[in-house]
């Protein structure tokens, strides 16, 4: 199959078009609520363009992965690795230390092209509020890219050797439908995956990649036709862009329009005497500028908005105005003097790009992230947030041996209270019992009571249920903490109780009841902690700023919280109302007052994040407990 194919300045138009989309939306401009449909329009030009390439060169023999792959290095690491370093600096003097320990992460995984992965795992939410506060969230996008690049080539080349080309063009239909299916799939089953990971991503990629494999195939429309189908191509981008909104489902069924608007406008761009009217417009040279310089814009435009949020600025008015103006200065400047002549004039053989490009690289980002990491993040930059510190009071890490570890019975280095004999009682649940223990270790040691504890993620009192009544996580462990807790006389809970009483997590609410009924039939002391109301990531922030006496640019200096109402399923209501024996310490009796309650005790921050107490904010919350209220463990 021939394939004819020159520069298309009018690709570089729909580059300029999906980027302008992504900045705007990070702009917070607030008719573009859907404009990360921009990233969607950059998959399927990557798919088409790297596609076209390789298939070219394997139908010519001459396709080589050294070749590819130097093409590739040139192409993204020096402006990457280099707008991370320009961008460290700033990052180290604004960055609270737990926020830079993080940032340092993800320089590391975007160098490594798994921070898709890594902000999956560790956040999981691309629309949550701490997002505002990730200077290199948006580069999940280009570890996707990375990740097909890595395995695309390989694919196409099994298909080379062992299929015909009818047999090859039937093979990438078929994938793109399977791709279409895993992604609508994977969107209504786990939307957090499907939206940072590859499987569900894939189908765009493979949509410009299809377009590719039938380049040489395509029909050649009339010039009208193309004009109409420009224009269609062109809305169906633009109509999700103004319509979708953060609490669309996407991708799946709602990323399909601007995927296949994009395809239209490649190929209404295909013959040079009768493209589309649309792609015409798009050999703008102001587009086509925007366009060459949309990677490095790209990559400048969200730390920028980030520092502005992470100073308490809204980005609104003149502020938003000089921020577009830095990131198209700062992109044409990168574009100019680092990516153009890496890749014109620094054009080493592979060996020598390994060596003196990537290698080097990778090597600075890696000392980069192991001093913060090892530093943690330098906590003393910050001396009035010494709370904020996680090796000295973080639960999940000062208490690392008792969380998510799934040991039972290991008293010496897990115990709250006063060392005895024989136990008391045993402290179980998730995280937020994790962080409950510095809390109830202070009423334990008033109470002269010897507690052992033992929590992980997920296992509120068994463990957590899909909505189908599954087990989502094993059931052994909760089985074998619950009947050890059982030998006790007191058995204290702690979980996630809002979460729990949330309309997917019904089948972990009755199992909970029901299982909370069999302890009570036996006679047990159950005693249940009631987390205090949850903030929001901007909100703590906000209040780390004030405390740590940063200017601000913002008025409002009150941070308490309102003591919003639960839900009528709350399951605190619930149990309460089914099983008035079990003893509730409410912890909010402490922080909240005439409808609003405090996150500061004597001048420091209980909370780590927007649900998560850190350790002297939950010892703190114990020693006010027991001044407000008589030891319920004392009864």
């Amino acid at each position: 199959m021939k394939i004819n194919f020159s520069y298309r300045p009018d690709i570089d138009g729909m580059r300029a078009i999906a980027v302008l989309l992504v900045i705007l939306y990070h702009a917070d401009f607030t008719f573009m609520t859907g404009g990360y449909v921009g990233v969607d329009v950059f998959f399927v030009l990557s798919g088409f363009l790297i596609t076209l390439g390789i298939d070219k060169e394997m139908n010519n023999n001459s396709f080589s992965f050294g070749k590819f792959y130097l093409t590739r290095i040139r192409r993204i690491i020096p402006v990457l690795v280099f707008i991370m370093l320009i961008v460290t600096i700033p990052a180290y003097f604004i960055l609270f230390s737990d926020d830079l320990e993080s940032y340092s992460r993800t320089l590391i995984h975007t160098i490594l092209s798994t921070n898709n992965i890594h902000l999956w795992i560790n956040n999981g939410d691309y629309f949550a509020g701490n997002s505002e506060l990730k200077p290199f969230l948006h580069t999940w996008s280009l570890s996707v890219e990375e990740q097909f690049y890595f395995l695309w080539p390989i694919l196409l080349l099994f298909l080379h050797r062992k299929l015909s080309l009818q047999k090859r063009l039937v093979f990438i239909i078929l994938f793109l439908i399977l791709g279409v299916v895993l992604s609508v799939y994977l969107t209504n089953t786990n939307p957090n995956l499907a939206y940072f990971l590859l499987p569900a991503r894939i189908f765009e990629l493979t949509i410009g990649a299809c377009l590719a494999m039938f380049w040489g195939k395509l029909p050649v429309f009339t010039r009208n036709t193309n004009h109409i189908l420009s224009i269609i191509g062109l809305t169906i981008i633009l109509i999700p862009a103004v319509v979708l909104n953060k609490s669309s489902l996407f991708p799946g069924l709602n990323a399909i329009l601007p995927c296949i608007g994009t395809a239209l406008l490649i190929f209404t761009g295909k013959e040079e005497d009768n493209k589309g009217i649309v792609n015409k417009l798009l050999f703008n040279k102001s587009l086509v500028l925007i366009g060459l310089t949309s990677y490095s814009m790209y990559l400048w435009h969200w730390p920028i908005f980030v520092f502005i949020k992470y100073l308490g600025i809204n980005l609104d008015g003149y502020i938003r105005i000089l921020s577009l103006l830095l990131i198209f200065a700062l992109s044409y400047f990168s574009w100019r003097f680092v990516e153009q002549p890496f890749r014109k004039k620094y054009k080493y053989n592979f060996k020598k790009t390994l060596l003196y490009i990537f290698l080097p690289s990778l090597s600075a980002i890696a000392l980069i992230y192991a001093v913060i990491d090892s530093k943690d993040g330098f906590p003393e930059r910050f001396p009035e947030l010494s709370e904020f510190t996680p090796k000295t009071n973080y639960p999940n890490k000062v208490r690392k041996q008792c969380f998510d570890k799934f040991r039972i019975g290991n008293c010496e280095d897990c115990f709250l209270g006063v060392k005895k004999d024989s136990l008391d009682g045993m402290l179980i649940g998730d995280s937020f019992a994790n962080h409950t223990a510095a809390f109830l270790d202070v009423l334990a040691k008033d109470a002269e009571l010897y507690i052992h504890d033992s929590a992980a993620g997920g296992y509120p009192l068994m463990n957590g249920l899909n909505k189908d009544g599954s087990a989502h996580y094993p059931k052994q462990y909760a089985i074998e903490r619950l009947n050890y807790a059982k030998k006790f006389k007191n058995i204290f809970i702690s979980a996630n109780w809002e979460g729990l009483s949330e309309p997917e997590n019904k089948a972990t609410y009755l199992s909970t009841i029901k299982t909370l009924g069999e302890l009570v039939k036996t006679g047990k002391k159950i005693i249940i902690f009631e987390a205090l109301r949850k903030t929001t990531e901007m909100n703590l922030h906000r209040a780390k700023l004030v405390k740590a006496k940063i200017p601000v640019y913002f008025s409002e200096k009150n941070f308490s919280i309102p003591e919003y109402k639960r839900p009528d399923n709350y399951i605190i209501y619930e149990i309460k109302r089914e099983f008035p024996s079990i003893i509730i310490i409410n912890l909010n009796d402490v922080m909240c007052e005439n409808g609003n309650c405090e996150i500061e005790l004597n001048n420091t921050i209980i909370y780590r994040n927007s649900d998560h107490l850190n350790t002297s904010g939950a010892r703190l919350l114990g020693e006010a407990y027991l001044k407000k209220h008589n030891n319920p463990l004392k009864i």
